[in-house]
């Protein structure tokens, strides 16, 4: 049976883990990348595989999944794709209704960080939903259409990755766009606001960059 959910762990920032375990469900198939591993263990999960060059990986933490009996996929550290990249597209062949990564935001490295961001367009060109999600932002590429769950004054950016984004409509924003086009490298699309849960977007070409930021922590 496909799962329903994916859920990828990075070894970036988790700083709440309520939040986590509330987001999580019993279902979910848990894929730990790397370092990632001792996130799922903090968060008392059974990680159902393990995947990465495994440097970042504690001993005692190698020690318990071995307990748990994990899968564990090992690759060389010296390699053309960044272990987040390898579980995205592990994910991805699974087919499931939808992939959440965590922990892959925060950090030292804003390189890392970035490229996190566009590993989304991977299971985008297979027409599978993913998100990467932390305590208060939740980002998405959007090439058709989406619809954003959130709380009225909620912070909504869309960012064209492409030369332009043409034919965008919104609904539920506090600035609405109307068959408007933005375009690569601008601030127009910063900072919205969400005005009605779900707010919908459209757009007729392009890709969309969409990062809805919780406005509770301001």
């Amino acid at each position: 049976m496909l799962p329903k959910r994916v859920i990828i762990i990075a070894n970036g920032d988790l700083n709440n883990l309520i939040f986590y375990d509330q987001l999580l469900k019993p279902d979910d198939y848990i894929i730990c990348v790397n370092g990632g591993t001792g996130h799922a263990l903090a968060l008392g999960l059974k990680p159902d595989l393990i995947i990465g060059d495994l440097d970042s990986l504690k001993p005692g933490h190698k020690l318990a999944i071995e307990q748990l009996g994990s899968q564990i996929i090992s690759h060389p550290s010296e390699k053309d794709q960044s272990d987040l990249e390898l579980a995205v597209d592990y994910a991805v062949e699974m087919q499931p209704a939808e992939i959440l990564i965590i922990g892959a935001l925060g950090g030292k490295r804003v390189d890392h960080s970035f490229i996190n961001l566009l590993l989304l367009s991977i299971p985008l060109r297979r027409g599978v939903s993913a998100r990467i999600i932390d305590e208060s932002q939740e980002i998405q590429l959007v090439d058709k259409e989406v619809f954003i769950e959130g709380n009225q004054g909620d912070y909504l950016s869309l960012f064209s990755m492409t030369a332009e984004t043409g034919g965008i409509i919104t609904k539920g924003l506090k600035f609405p766009l109307k068959r408007e086009t933005l375009y690569f490298a601008s601030t127009r699309g910063l900072s919205n606001e969400l005005t009605a849960s779900p707010a919908k977007i459209t757009i007729d070409s392009g890709l969309l960059l969409v990062i809805k930021t919780s406005s509770a922590g301001f």
